[in-house]
């Protein structure tokens, strides 16, 4: 009609949608980060009466319920910046109760703490708690519940595998040959028990213990394999080696079967255990060493303990620092030499096409850059322990005064996050997992 102004797209004449509008992308002139096509904007409502000043209207809300279900449709990197709009946002997003609808992110880091060896009375009997990426003590998710199982005498961290942890622990008056495991969420408070495979884990080994080579077998390495996507239930996937690097079996235990099973293990390679892993494609991957060839190279492991694939090196005379995923893609971080055999820069590559074995170089940083130093080398100088999963950005832990940093491959930046307490701790990455494991106690 005549003289009746038409609303413009993407408004509404009165109280918007709570207190956020839906704005189309090219409206709103930025590409990213919406629904779908559509971007979300604070918005005050216009009160009646009020002569066109906006105030804040709790009446016009939308309901808790509805805006979760909004914001569960958004990245887990937009989510992020999402909790900058209000204090109800960053409290609605950080509710326990709803998180399990909400996508997440790295949350943080599980340390192993120095002066606990899981010999104490209670809580005090569980190694482990949650710093942030800031590095920060945060109570957001805790494995003190750990401490109250009656008749457990000892627990010690050994992985995280999105969102769950895996524990070696000994019941009180049993030697180590029943050593079991326990898988537990820490952000639900619950947990599975596994039966013994009748091996133990290297970091639960008395330490100058004197083993009879012809008795029993020298460590096991074990690896929890978890994909909410896939299923709810977990593998675990255990190396037993004579040396630490050559594997003489490997034993896999499904959550659903609840039995473990015998590997077929064929690969004379030797694995590099203390240089991470990465879950692609439904599959373990883990640096190795061809005894053959001398040469670096990548073994895929599936979940019934069985090698499937050995990836190609992006380089030749590769030095492999680490293997982990970041964006869905397999990434191998490895040390460059300088023309004086220094170790003097750290390159990191990802896996373009996985079928075609395609590397890509992404970043390379120079040991000054991060370090301060011109020649580091790894596990004597300092250990990349995690690769952000929706970031470009490394973390490692700096050896000689025991700092876990951060570096940001799009700023370059190097920040400090947490200094860790004396002596060597295991670093284990945390992305919370709210929903409920099966066979759950």
């Amino acid at each position: 009609m005549p003289g009746k102004r038409s609303a413009a797209p993407g408004r509404r004449s009165g109280g918007g949608i709570g207190r956020f509008w839906l704005l189309p992308a090219a409206a709103s002139g930025r590409s990213g980060g919406g629904i779908g096509r559509l971007q979300l904007r604070p918005a005050i409502p216009v009160v009646a009466g009020g002569r066109g000043k906006r105030q804040r209207s709790s009446a016009a809300a939308l309901p808790d319920d509805a805006l979760v279900d909004i914001l569960s449709r958004v990245p887990a990197k937009s989510l992020c910046r999402f909790k900058c709009v209000s204090k109800s946002w960053r409290d609605l997003i950080a509710d326990r109760l709803r998180c399990n609808k909400l996508p997440q992110t790295l949350a943080g880091f599980f340390l192993n703490d120095s002066g606990n060896d899981g010999g104490g009375v209670g809580e005090d009997r569980v190694a482990g708690h949650l710093v942030d990426t800031l590095g920060r003590f945060t109570p957001l998710a805790s494995v003190s519940f750990l401490g109250n199982q009656p008749g457990i005498e000892e627990f010690s961290l050994l992985r995280s595998c999105n969102g769950l942890l895996l524990f070696g622990h000994r019941m009180a008056g049993d030697t180590y040959d029943s050593l079991g495991y326990i898988v537990c969420n820490p952000a639900t408070e619950q947990w599975v028990a596994v039966p013994s495979s009748g091996f133990k884990p290297l970091s639960l080994q008395d330490v100058g213990e004197d083993l009879d080579s012809d008795d029993e077998i020298g460590c096991t390495f074990t690896y929890l394999i978890f994909d909410p996507a896939v299923s709810s239930h977990f593998q675990l996937v255990e190396f037993v080696s004579d040396d630490c690097v050559c594997v003489v079996g490997v034993c896999a235990y499904s959550s659903e079967t609840g039995v473990w099973r015998e590997g077929d293990w064929n690969s004379g390679d030797g694995i590099s255990f203390f240089r991470g892993s990465a879950l692609v494609n439904g599959m373990l991957h883990l640096s190795a060493t061809s005894f053959d060839t001398d040469q670096e190279l990548i073994l895929a492991v599936d979940t019934e303990g069985r090698e499937c694939r050995c990836l190609s090196r992006p380089e030749k005379d590769l030095d492999v620092v680490f293997v982990g995923e970041s964006q869905g893609l397999l990434h191998c971080l490895s040390q460059r030499t300088d023309d004086n055999s220094q170790m003097s820069e750290l390159s990191i590559w990802v896996l373009q096409d996985y079928d075609a074995e395609e590397w890509v170089l992404k970043h390379r940083v120079t040991f000054f850059k991060l370090f301060g130093r011109m020649s580091c080398r790894v596990e004597q100088d300092y250990n990349v322990v995690a690769i952000h999963p929706d970031r470009n950005l490394i973390f490692f832990v700096q050896h000689w005064d025991l700092q876990l940093k951060s570096y940001d491959m799009d700023s370059k930046e190097v920040c400090a996050v947490h200094t860790l307490g004396v002596g060597p701790q295991n670093v284990f990455p945390y992305i919370p997992y709210y929903a409920a494991l099966a066979n759950k106690h």
